[in-house]
């Protein structure tokens, strides 16, 4: 499968021809319920019918088009984005990075590319990413965090699990980093077979039971797993237990979130297990710049973040 071909079948069973608050599936927490109507993909053709997909997306990441006014407005921010970098001593490798793959997505780099190079060069000094096992990535907003491993780690295999709505998303913004790879978009028990001959990979969470008994060796969750249900968070670090593998599980979340429906979310209530190798409120998750004054705003809460290794 192409990445056109994985990328229509997800647009046409989330977007096309129904209205958005029809389309939410028993897995999406009243966050998502609420978010996600504000959320849309617009299918566009274009000269020479090329198709493309327009994005308008609420609450999941940063990813404002870099247009003129755009830039003009975000000077105050893009100004102090590099005193983050350095003050947390970010890789000019990973930097460079992050920010080519800004450019080619034509939006404005911000706080949320930041804290992936920072969260990136972190999991990169405890050797996290140097395996031949799959990479798991629940929830990542805009499919940024996997579009850089995999732009670091060439040979990374890496497997996106997200609610099909944001899939959609992630698996847009990836394609036009890394079009040359042909991914698996898996849908039922022969598509685990091929596995071992793609190297990314896409699971709509609603499926979210195939990642039982993967060979995952590394779990990572950046401020969504509290967007979630009880359930389905349990639910997950159930699925982690099940990796032969001896997986990490590297978590970034705020201290403690109420949905829309009035559950209250904890980190520390997480099903934690395994041996703590990070443990601590995450440094970069103190403030962020903003481009009105006072230009730096404390973020709503503490935010914590653990490196697990599950044994």
């Amino acid at each position: 499968m192409q990445f056109d071909s994985l990328i229509e079948t997800l647009y046409s069973r989330h977007y096309f021809n129904d209205p958005a608050s029809l389309k939410f599936s028993q897995e999406t927490s009243s966050h998502w319920r609420e978010f996600g109507k504000k959320t849309n993909v617009i299918m566009v053709k274009k000269p020479g019918e090329v198709i493309d997909y327009e994005i308008k997306a609420y609450g999941i990441s940063g990813f404002k088009k870099n247009t003129l006014l755009n830039r003009l407005i975000n000077i105050p921010s893009s100004y102090l984005l590099p005193k983050i970098l350095s003050q947390y001593n970010a890789n000019p490798e990973t930097t460079r990075c992050a920010i080519g793959i800004s450019k080619k997505l034509n939006i404005i780099f911000n706080f949320d590319h930041v804290k992936h190079i920072l969260i990136f060069d972190l999991l990169d000094s405890y050797g996290v990413f140097d395996s031949d096992n799959l990479m798991c990535i629940i929830g990542d907003g805009h499919g940024f965090f996997g579009t850089l491993i995999k732009s670091m780690r060439p040979n990374a295999k890496i497997m996106f699990v997200n609610l099909g709505r944001n899939l959609t998303i992630d698996s847009v913004c990836f394609s036009k980093i890394h079009s040359e790879i042909n991914p698996l978009l898996l849908d039922d028990a022969e598509d685990i077979k091929k596995i071992s001959s793609h190297s990314v990979i896409f699971l709509e969470a609603e499926r979210f039971k195939m990642m039982k008994n993967l060979k995952i060796g590394l779990f990572i969750n950046i401020a969504s797993m509290q967007e979630m249900d009880e359930s389905m968070i349990n639910a997950y670090f159930d699925i982690m237990q099940t990796s032969s593998a001896k997986p990490y599980f590297y978590c970034c979340n705020r201290e403690e979130k109420i949905l829309p429906d009035g559950n209250i979310i904890r980190f520390i209530d997480y099903p934690w297990f395994g041996d703590l190798l990070i443990d601590e409120p995450c440094p970069w998750y103190e403030k962020y710049p903003s481009n009105r004054p006072p230009f730096w705003k404390k973020f709503d809460g503490t935010h914590l973040h653990r490196l697990i290794k599950i044994n």
